[in-house]
């Protein structure tokens, strides 16, 4: 099972869906914006990510028509996190062998690359959002979690 998971999470596409999906449940065809993968080249990378157990997905009708949508497994979420912990943790150890001023570089570079990266996700909720691709609930609820991580990768930042 394990190595499974592991072997789900060495692609950079699947990488992509398991980080997009972080952000809550998503359909096909936004996954697609995502990665840029076909209908096609996405299901197989699903069927692997459901195999492994890292996501689920749930069918549903809407206006007579079939849909289905994905998300993250509980165990994932938890799994991910720990993994994400894990490798922080790792990443510390490495960087602090170096000197104190290659070490704070270092920090200052990854916390600019978290920032950055919640920026573009902010840039991408909004453009969802004045293209109606994202309800009001769900927009504001990302919106306060990437506010929020902002917020302590500053704090991170201004104690170095």
């Amino acid at each position: 099972m394990l190595i499974d998971a592991l072997s789900a999470l060495s692609n950079e596409y699947r990488f992509m869906i398991l980080d997009s999906l972080k952000e809550g449940r998503k359909r096909p065809q936004d996954m697609e914006k995502i990665t840029g993968l076909t209908r096609g080249g996405l299901e197989r990378h699903l069927k692997l990510l459901i195999d492994a157990s890292l996501v689920e997905k749930e069918s549903y009708v809407e206006e007579g028509r079939a849909k289905v949508i994905y998300y993250l497994s509980p165990e994932a979420e938890e799994f991910l996190e720990s993994l994400e912990a894990l490798y922080n943790d790792f990443y510390k150890l490495v960087i602090q062998r170096k000197s104190p001023d290659e070490y704070k570089k270092e920090q200052i570079r990854v916390l600019s690359v978290k920032i950055d990266r919640v920026n573009e996700s902010l840039e991408k909720i909004e453009g969802m959002r004045s293209k109606g691709e994202i309800e009001d609930r769900d927009y504001l609820d990302l919106k306060i979690q990437y506010v929020n991580e902002l917020i302590t990768y500053q704090k991170d930042l201004s104690s170095l």
